[in-house]
């Protein structure tokens, strides 16, 4: 029995057998053996096959003698290097010890498609990221059920490769997986395609992958590493003081006709005073608002850093807490500032919507998006003299690099 360690100069250089199996096994690891397969000729109609080294370990587990196939020899992103078979062997030799049986988990893992890894992510993936906020686990569901899975979802895992999520990009971007979905009783998603989504859903994608991994479910690599997307410029505009004023007495002409009302208003006079995030401002409760230290409180769960930074508390302006104070006086019921129009529970969320078709037509301020409020915000902020950590920590900001492309150059 031929016996030495394993490392890429042994295996490249060993003897291929003319018809069976020739092995040599790792002096280091026991039942750690690479198996050597003859390839082909080619024949008429028939292409030629290849030599194929695979490394295999032999194990004992609740006193039954296994077999486990680690993979083929080779340096591509589906073959495993000497070294990786090695700690995967010592790996395997550990769980066995343990009365573990990895071939069990292997075969657990082989079964399971895309599908089925968003649905057990999905479930099982908040447990294990208790930070992270109920609206992005719902932005990752959209992600996954409504692009991934579409696409992907009847994949086996160990099948899916760098080229199934190139393509999966470029049919997100395309728009292949838009449509109009009915949720409810006159209840409907719109799902949109295009570049940006597809970048999202990718990190979805990836995020979810790596999940796999870490939990057992998956052996890797995680085919979405490394896949070459087309780098978008980042889409940043600041309003000067008088596009701002124009917002402004834009806002004053729709309440005063009635086209908005003052508390829909309030909500983008907010979002220009304090440089909140929009589900900030739109799902604030009445709990959140400190009138004595004449700030905004809200708890992790409610902000993008929370998990890292605690608490978040903004600092209302003269301007900014006024408006509070006038909402708080026509208060309802409703523990929200900007309740829904319908039902006791909710909150507003028609903010999008208003914006595009009523204030910026009205504004004259086409392309502006809601979002810019808050970068108008830290602008203004170092316009008078504030430092990039202190608007920083204004805009919530856990790393201060994020705060520099949130102001102006």
């Amino acid at each position: 029995m031929t016996k030495q360690k394993l490392t890429k100069r042994v295996v490249e250089s060993a003897p291929v057998p003319e018809t069976g199996e020739g092995r040599i096994w790792d002096s280091e690891i026991a039942g750690f053996c690479l198996r050597i397969y003859p390839g082909t000729e080619t024949r008429q109609g028939h292409a030629a096959k290849p030599v194929r080294r695979m490394f295999a370990i032999k194990y004992r587990v609740r006193g039954i003698q296994r077999w486990l196939t680690l993979g083929e020899h080779g340096d591509g992103p589906d073959k495993l290097t000497a070294d990786r078979a090695r700690k995967e062997a010592a790996s395997v030799v550990v769980d066995a010890r343990r009365g573990i049986d990895p071939g069990e988990a292997r075969r657990r893992i082989e079964g399971l498609t895309v599908k089925g890894l968003v649905e057990l992510y999905l479930e099982k993936g908040p447990d294990d990221k208790p930070t992270k906020r109920d609206s992005s686990w719902a932005m990752d569901r959209t992600n996954l059920e409504r692009h991934v899975v579409p696409l992907l979802g009847k994949m086996a895992l160990d099948t899916v490769t760098r080229d199934h999520i190139t393509g999966m990009i470029r049919s997100i971007t395309a728009g292949k997986t838009a449509k109009d979905v009915k949720t409810k009783f006159r209840g409907r998603s719109i799902v949109k395609g295009g570049a940006g989504i597809a970048d999202r859903t990718h990190s979805t994608l990836r995020a979810t992958f790596n999940w796999a991994i870490d939990k057992g479910h998956f052996a890797g690599p995680n085919p979405c590493a490394k896949v070459e997307r087309k780098l978008r410029p980042a889409v940043e505009r600041f309003l000067s003081e008088a596009q701002a004023q124009d917002l402004i007495a834009a806002l004053d002409a729709l309440e005063a006709d009635a086209t908005i009302s003052e508390r829909q208003g309030a909500v983008y006079r907010l979002l220009l005073l304090t440089g909140a995030r929009r589900n900030e401002i739109a799902g604030l409760r009445w709990t959140e608002v400190d009138f004595d230290r004449r700030r905004l409180v809200l708890p992790p769960s409610r902000t993008k850093a929370g998990g890292r930074t605690g608490d978040r508390r903004i600092s209302l302006n003269d301007m900014a807490f006024g408006i509070l104070q006038r909402l708080y006086k026509t208060r309802g019921r409703s523990h929200f500032v900007f309740p829904a129009t319908k039902g006791d529970n909710g909150y507003a969320t028609s903010e999008s919507k208003i914006w595009r078709d009523k204030v910026l037509p009205k504004a004259k301020l086409e392309g502006v998006r809601i979002h810019d409020l808050r970068h108008s915000f830290a602008s203004f902020a170092l316009a008078d003299g504030a430092s990039l950590p202190m608007i920083g920590k204004a805009l919530g900001h856990a790393n201060s690099r994020a705060t520099r492309p949130a102001c102006p150059p």
